[in-house]
């Protein structure tokens, strides 16, 4: 018979290569090398700080916005205030400029006496007296359209004249007065009285002599 010889050395060896190979395989990498983690984690909390200090900046930056916005509300009630004060000082001023106008227009038809007196004497024909002058407060005359009465008054005159032809070329030469209104000259009345007048008190101009004189009232 036969026997079979089987070498086990040869196997062993190729086994004993093989592990060793693995083990110095395994070997390469060291086991429990932590400085990718800590790599990672630094860059961590790098991130973390980063945002934490852009959120700080952040948040000082709001804080002084709401300090300037405190700061122009302050300001802008402090213009309002003085807003106000110059709408009253202006009212104030815009009240002053009205009266000063309104006395102003007042004067402006105001006319100096003198000179009305002149312009009276000029206006006067020699058949016409006129014995009393006086200022009134004014009436509004229905023929001109007025609501109110004139500032300024009127005048009224009181005489005598020789005949009614001579009150009303009076009339006619006051209504062309340049110091007068013309539409407000009127004659209120003219009367003759029943009796003449005694010849030792005068005679009219012009009137023939010994006739009898009747004067006027207006």
């Amino acid at each position: 018979m036969y026997s079979l010889d089987v070498n086990f050395l040869n196997d062993r060896q190729d086994r004993t290569v093989e592990v060793r190979s693995t083990r110095r395989s395994s070997a390469a990498v060291p086991v429990g090398d932590r400085r990718p983690l800590l790599f990672g984690l630094a860059a961590g909390l790098a991130a973390v700080a980063l945002v934490a200090g852009y959120w700080l900046v952040l948040r000082n930056q709001v804080k002084e916005l709401q300090a300037r916005s405190a700061e122009l509300d302050q300001e802008i009630a402090q213009v309002q205030s003085q807003l106000q004060e110059l709408s009253g000082i202006q009212a104030q001023i815009a009240a002053v400029e009205a009266e000063i106008q309104a006395f102003v227009s007042i004067f402006d038809q105001i006319l100096p006496w003198s000179a009305l007196l002149q312009d009276l004497r000029n206006n006067t024909p020699a058949r016409v007296q006129i014995e009393t002058l006086s200022q009134t407060a004014g009436e509004t005359l229905s023929n001109q359209g007025a609501v109110e009465p004139p500032v300024a008054g009127g005048i009224e005159l009181v005489g005598k004249a020789c005949s009614f032809d001579d009150v009303n070329d009076f009339l006619l030469l006051l209504q062309r007065s340049p110091l007068l209104d013309g539409n407000s000259v009127r004659l209120v009345s003219s009367q003759r009285p029943e009796e003449p007048i005694p010849e030792e008190e005068g005679n009219c101009p012009g009137t023939p002599p010994g006739a009898p004189e009747f004067l006027v009232d207006y």
